[in-house]
């Protein structure tokens, strides 16, 4: 390989991990405006709790804290879907006890655990 190519092959490498990087980012400031949402979601369940503790319910109405709670999951459940996302950009996937390691790794080298092919 001439010198050359070894710098086209190197520009092109930066690009494509520039690229991974950027999408990375990305979807981490998605998980970020999500998991806000969230946190908004369990001040109004406070909220709601706190005024009904105290009969002030001023409306005559029951507070409904259950479409919070619906939302809260959802929004988790979008979270993880984008942590998937960002483990495959990244080529990394989680091991039991929670660190990330290469995607090729055959054990874990923070616990030592053993990943199967299925892994």
């Amino acid at each position: 390989m001439s010198f050359m190519d070894k710098v086209k092959s190197g520009f092109s490498e930066a690009g494509s991990k520039a690229k991974t990087l950027v999408e990375v980012n990305k979807l981490k400031m998605q998980s970020g405006g999500k998991q806000k949402e969230i946190e908004q979601h369990y001040r109004d369940i406070g909220r709601i709790v706190f005024l009904a503790a105290n009969n002030r319910d001023s409306e005559g109405k029951k507070w409904d804290y259950h479409s919070n709670i619906e939302e809260i999951l959802r929004l988790e459940n979008e979270i993880q879907e984008l942590k998937k996302q960002i483990k495959l950009l990244t080529n990394e996937k989680d091991c039991e006890c929670g660190k990330a390691v290469p995607i090729d790794a055959r054990f874990c080298s923070s616990c030592g655990h053993t990943f199967s092919d299925v892994d």
